[in-house]
Formats: structure tokens, C-alpha cells, sequence
């Protein structure tokens, strides 16, 4: 299996090659590729060991930091505003990409909340527009409006509050 090398994290591969063991008896493999065989392909497995063959990254791990400071002081300073659950949604899909095992957890994590109230949150962006939703899995993406709110003088705001100009 193949990825590109700029590959999102939660994607499959983009090509898969399926040949017969060099040892193979040709009798065996005669038939070619049956849908038996394709069921045998662990994808997951191939998945999990594409991600951890990245790098990691550690100033990943500082902009975590930044990014839930700034999720809890919009929420503390607003309350469950259009802001916060754009940049709740910007965090989510930029989870999502990176193949955060629980993204929810992971967001509860970042606001010091609970899962259970930040699904609530999710839940709310989606119904005023400020994250789409991808029918049976996770995932999403920014409307234009979320994008508009998380690019302009909300930006600067929490900027500001994050560099101690406020």
C-alpha cells in the first residue's frame, strides 16, 4: 500500500498492490485476485503503522497548548458564542485530519470540559451553520461562516489575549 506523502493522517492509501508471494505455488494463484483474498487486506493495520512512520512533531504539542488556552478563554469570556464554536469546529476538523484516536475526548482535553458537554458543543455548531457533518463518521468541515469568524477580528482578538495585549 501507498500513500502520498502529503497524505492526511486519516486517509487510506491511494494505491494498493496486490501480487503473489514469490514462494507461491502458480497453481494457487491461477484464478488471480478473488474477493477472499481482497477481504484479507488489513487496511487498519496498514493505516496504523502509515501514521506512526511520520514524524512527530513537538511544536504540535506547544500549539495544543495555545489552542486550548485560547478555546477556554473565548468560552469563559462569551460563553457558547458563534466564536467559540467556530474555533471549537477549527479545532475538531484539524483533529479529525490528524487521526486523533477520540477527537472528543481529545477536545475535552483542550477545554478542560467534558466529552459529553463538547459533543453538545459540536452538535450546536453544527445547527447555527459553523461545521458541516459527514453522514456516519466523524468529520466535517468549516462553512463560510465559521471560516469567516475563525480569519478575522475574532483572530486578532485572540491574539491578542494570547500574546497578553488584552
Amino acid at each position: 500500500m501507498r500513500w502520498d506523502t502529503d497524505a492526511d493522517p486519516a486517509s487510506g492509501p491511494t494505491r494498493v498492490l496486490v501480487t503473489p508471494h514469490p514462494d507461491a505455488d502458480p497453481a494457487s494463484t491461477q484464478g488471480g485476485v478473488s474477493s477472499t483474498v481482497l477481504r484479507q487486506v488489513d487496511f487498519r493495520k496498514a493505516g496504523e503503522q502509515f501514521r506512526a512512520a511520520r514524524p512527530t512533531d513537538t511544536a504540535h504539542e506547544v500549539a495544543q497548548d495555545t489552542e486550548g488556552e485560547a478555546l477556554r478563554w473565548l468560552l469563559a469570556a462569551e460563553g457558547i458564542s458563534d466564536a467559540y464554536l467556530a474555533f471549537l469546529a477549527e479545532s475538531y476538523v484539524r483533529a479529525v485530519a490528524r487521526a486523533v484516536p477520540n477527537v472528543t475526548a481529545h477536545l475535552a482535553e483542550l477545554t478542560q470540559k467534558r466529552p459529553e458537554t463538547i459533543r453538545g458543543h459540536l452538535k450546536e455548531a453544527r445547527k447555527r451553520d459553523l461545521l458541516t457533518t459527514v453522514p456516519g463518521k466523524a468529520g466535517g468541515q468549516l462553512t463560510s461562516k465559521s471560516k469567516e469568524i475563525v480569519t478575522g477580528e475574532y483572530l486578532d482578538k485572540v491574539t491578542d489575549h494570547l500574546m497578553g495585549n488584552n
